[in-house]
């Protein structure tokens, strides 16, 4: 057995952040490899037929033929969560999923929000225009388009870096709000147009064509589960997206990125939103006590 020096490892952990920006970059400037990253029918059927049965265990869920948190599925999670841990795993204990072109990865992910009322957190959860604010970075900017009383239509930039490459798309999404009872709703995300964005953040940012580019990101559909219970309200979030898949040659490189960075904007997602609905509350708290009767002014 040997060991390092603090320097020897710092050393070698910088040049492999080199290394790895270097063939990050390689594989996305080589117009080989960029020209194959195009959406195939049969990369978008594997995904609409994965869709499906993600709705379908949803709907197994809210018609009570399953649990409807996935925490309940085994009771030592609940309580972990409830004394404060998040918790994220695969759903299916194994991601991504690799399909024809593609990877498909799906991840879950749940936290409680203490004190909380389940309409505090619904309203923090469908204030869409705020999401620019509530999850920055990954989201640089959010916009509500049409309504209906099905849901709305929104439209988000979505951000992620790796190393030293930017990943950035616009996605068209469409919400549905289900409420089930006094104390469980759901919500449906689904993409229904994406573009990558080319050189974000630079003066010659442009968006290119749908279903063409790097592939970080060619689809998404987002499950959240509310439960208010137990003093508080369980938020769920099952995140699911289509990327492009990583040619042989790369994969000992990119397959890490592919579990860790899912991973990480989960934890991202649900520490936000713990921390949006914790100062949703305060605020509700603090308007109840202020005293409004001009007895009480000086």
């Amino acid at each position: 057995m040997f060991t390092l020096t603090e320097g020897e490892r710092q050393e070698g952990g910088l040049a492999t952040k080199v290394f790895s920006c270097l063939a990050l970059l390689f594989l996305l400037l080589n117009p080989t490899v960029v020209k194959a990253a195009e959406l195939k029918p049969e990369t978008l059927q594997a995904w609409d037929a994965y869709v499906r049965a993600a709705k379908m265990r949803m709907q197994s869920r809210a018609n009570g033929q399953a649990p409807f948190l996935w925490l309940d599925e085994q009771s030592h999670l609940a309580h972990r969560v409830h004394a404060g841990e998040m918790f994220v795993e695969p759903e299916e204990g194994d991601s991504p999923h690799k399909v024809p072109g593609g990877l498909i990865h799906d991840w879950v992910g749940a936290v409680f929000l203490p004190r909380a009322k389940l309409g505090e957190a619904t309203g923090v959860l469908s204030d869409y225009e705020r999401y620019k604010d509530l999850f920055r970075p990954m989201v640089a900017s959010s916009t509500v388009g049409e309504s209906t009383p099905d849901g709305e239509t929104v439209t988000l930039v979505l951000v992620q870096k790796a190393y030293c490459v930017t990943g950035a798309a616009e996605t068209v999404d469409e919400v549905r709000l289900a409420r089930l009872g006094d104390n469980r709703a759901y919500s449906i995300s689904a993409s229904v147009l994406v573009h990558e964005i080319a050189d974000f953040g630079k003066p010659n940012q442009h968006a290119l064509p749908e279903d063409r580019g790097p592939g970080y990101i060619w689809r998404t559909l987002t499950i959240t589960r509310l439960e208010q219970r137990d003093g508080g309200v369980y938020a769920e979030f099952e995140m699911i997206a289509l990327s492009r898949g990583i040619p042989f040659m790369f994969r000992w490189l990119v397959e890490p990125l592919a579990e860790h960075l899912p991973r990480n904007i989960l934890l991202a997602t649900l520490q936000d939103t713990r921390q949006a609905v914790g100062e949703a509350e305060s605020l509700k708290a603090q308007a109840m006590y202020r005293p409004n009767d001009a007895r009480f002014e000086r």
